[in-house]
């Protein structure tokens, strides 16, 4: 973290060493502070293009659900008499209901085509107007109440925070999301100010970030205020807390307490996008890959020193523990922040057992065959129906979720979302004792293929000019970095550096096997910077070594 080599060495080509000489004397203050130029300027450059891209004028129509009532709840805490429990105001959702925003039978009539409901999320000037209208509806309390069902509940926290801030509009979400990636980068700036390869790390991510802002634009991302794109914010503070790990950084106060604020960051992305687990999953594969966790092998037959070998154990990888307890935070606090009399029947977070099914059947050709009722490959329709099938073929009529429409057996998920993902799963264990290979074969086999699939038929990510630029930032970001000073690797620090990404890119692929999708822009931004490192940095150092070599030899034969 504190290596400060000297930017007049002969790792530099003479040019350039020339112009370094100069500084040597006030190094490292100058040296940090062109550093901090060229990532204020990189971290510019990407609030410009996403305001370039529209984000702050359009919201997204996939799905509308998810931020419509995050809208209603959030709208309704900031009434002069505030709801709390992640409940909202029915008045507030029958203004968006009436105006646009309806989705089912019943909230309006007529009701909006599909049509007419993208041309109202797209256009800022009509919803800025909407939600400011909402905010200031006659509260009715006698209409029943909303809840966000089958959704994080962080969207909510993410919306009224954003509201709070900046106003009431589609633009105070894309700065909200810019004001924590900020918080984040110069955290990170500041902890890693003296080591040159760290900070090469962080532009590299900015420049990678770069190109997630236009892949944002596929069709079912279509803004930065998506939390399906959230993930791709939290991988800075992930990047952190890993750096902390393979660095064997000291535990200080000040360490410490800007560890603790990157991870609220990271839990609070965890919170309104649960893909982001795989994230905290890497920090901790690391920090038992790098350490080997040697106190607890040493004394695994000899229980009296357990307590001792636990406490070291957790020294040595304390960034991946204070990971590990925001995760029990989180979760502690997502059982008890919702309203009881609401949530306790609801699902608090994205429904998993759904995707997960839909997700594992149609990956493999026989298991569709069996359970995918001629539906869509992975659409929710595949696991709804599986779900109404089930009950009728049990005939259960009482599940909270069934109903009956013309003496037929139906379900309604939003009766609860909680009860129908543990329907879900239960219908999916059946099938692992029913079909145990096939769901082997599924994993191994089909969930590859399809991802594959996923990401040949995904347009934005062929567009060879969306790569121009983020590769242009990556090449100026480590020329920079090496000409001031960025160590050239090791063997030692390069084997290090093979087991460290392999990891992360093994935990990378998790979001795949458990449901095949482009829209994992977080992981095709952490592909990037590998490609990157193995791309750019490596020949360029090589070069550098080379200079230096030639330089050496210049100076033996003179």
């Amino acid at each position: 973290m504190t290596e400060r080599p000297d930017t007049g060495s002969r790792t530099v080509p003479v040019p350039i060493r020339i112009f370094f000489a100069s500084m040597r004397a006030r190094e490292p203050r100058t040296v940090i502070a062109i550093f901090a130029l060229a990532v204020a300027v990189l971290f510019a450059v990407n609030m410009l293009h996403a305001y370039q891209l529209g984000f702050q004028s359009k919201m997204y129509d996939s799905p509308i659900y998810r931020w419509r009532e995050s809208l209603v709840i959030a709208l309704s805490r900031m009434q002069p008499q505030p709801l709390h429990g992640y409940v909202g105001y029915g008045s507030i959702l029958s203004y968006f209901t009436q105006h646009g925003l309806a989705l089912i039978g019943g909230e309006a009539s007529p009701l909006p085509t599909q049509a007419q409901r993208t041309a109202l999320v797209a256009d800022g000037v009509r919803m800025n107007r909407l939600m400011k209208e909402a905010s200031e509806v006659a509260v009715d309390p006698k209409l029943p109440p909303v809840i966000l069902q089958g959704n994080e509940l962080g969207l909510v926290d993410y919306t009224y925070w954003a509201f709070r801030l900046y106003g009431i509009s589609i633009n105070a979400l894309v700065l909200f999301y810019f004001t924590l990636l900020f918080v984040s980068v110069a955290l990170f700036f500041v902890t890693f100010r003296r080591s040159r390869f760290c900070l090469l790390l962080l532009m590299l991510y900015l420049a990678a970030h770069y190109f997630a802002l236009d892949y944002a634009q596929t069709r079912a991302i279509i803004a930065i205020q998506n939390s399906r794109f959230f993930p791709v914010l939290a991988l800075l503070p992930a990047l952190y807390l890993l750096l902390l790990v393979v660095t064997r950084a000291r535990p200080t106060l000040a360490l410490v307490a800007t560890a603790a604020v990157q991870t609220f960051i990271l839990m609070f992305m965890v919170f309104c996008r649960t893909q982001t687990y795989w994230e905290i999953l890497a920090i901790v594969l690391v920090a038992i890959v790098v350490t080997g966790l040697r106190p607890l092998r040493h004394a695994l037959f000899r229980v009296s020193l357990w307590p001792s070998a636990i406490g070291k154990s957790i020294y040595e990888t304390w960034p991946a523990a204070l990971a590990a307890a925001g995760v029990l935070v989180l979760l502690g606090y997502s059982a008890l922040a919702p309203d009881k009399a609401f949530y306790s029947a609801e699902s608090k977070a994205h429904l998993f057992w759904h995707d997960f099914f839909s997700g594992t059947v149609g990956a493999d050709p026989t298991l569709y065959a069996l359970y995918g009722y001629n539906l869509p490959p992975f659409s929710d329709d595949l696991s709804y129906v599986a779900a109404r099938r089930d009950l009728r073929g049990r005939n259960d009529g009482a599940s909270p979720i069934a109903e009956v429409v013309d003496g037929v057996l139906d379900i309604d998920i939003f009766k609860s979302n909680g009860v129908y993902d543990q329907e879900m799963r239960r219908l999916y264990f059946r099938v692992v004792r029913e079909h145990p290979w096939l769901v082997l074969q599924s994993f191994l086999i089909g969930k590859p293929q399809a991802q594959i699939h996923f990401f040949l038929v995904t347009p934005e990510l062929w567009n060879r000019q969306a790569y121009v630029y983020p590769f242009l930032l990556a090449v100026a970001a480590t020329v920079l970095a090496l000409a001031l000073g960025a160590p050239l690797p090791t063997a030692r620090t390069a084997l290090t550096g093979v087991a460290v990404g392999a990891v992360v890119f093994a935990a990378s692929t998790l979001t795949s096997f458990f449901y095949p999708t482009a829209l994992i822009a977080e992981v095709l931004v952490t592909w990037l910077i590998l490609a990157m490192l193995c791309a750019i940095y490596l020949p360029l150092a090589l070069f550098f070594y080379l200079l230096r070599q030639q330089a050496v030899s210049a100076a033996v034969a003179s």
